[in-house]
């Protein structure tokens, strides 16, 4: 299990990719684009006045939500395997069988297992 730090990150990361850069990033926000906070929390650097690395703290991840108005405890939130692959033919059919009725995902389903189901061996009549 990650910690909230990690799980941070990888948000972090998220939104860094979503805007383009983080000088983007930063300007959303309300930040000046040149401000490091976020690139120091990106590459963990190490901080100066205590030897340890820059970690995004809640009153930062509070910041970021209201300012991009992300549901609050969006940056503690572990991304689903969809955000994190949104090109990906597994989030593709996640999404299509999210829209199916019960009956539809039920016959889905059945196929599905039906296919991955190891070739039966043929009986040898010898």
């Amino acid at each position: 299990m990650q910690t909230v730090f990690e799980t941070r990150r990888q948000r972090l990361r998220l939104l860094i990719e979503k805007h383009g850069t983080i000088a983007a990033l930063n300007t959303a926000i309300g930040w000046e684009p040149t401000n490091a906070r976020l690139s120091q929390i990106q590459n963990r650097s190490i901080r100066s006045d205590r030897g340890t690395p820059y970690e995004m703290g809640d009153a930062t991840a509070r910041e970021i939500e209201k300012a991009l108005k992300l549901d609050t405890g969006w940056m503690d939130t572990p991304p689903s395997y969809a955000e994190l692959h949104p090109d990906d033919r597994i989030t593709h059919v996640m999404k299509v069988m999210e829209s199916m009725s019960d009956w539809q995902r039920d016959q889905a389903m059945k196929i599905v297992d039906t296919i991955a189901e190891p070739p039966k061996k043929a009986s040898g009549g010898m």
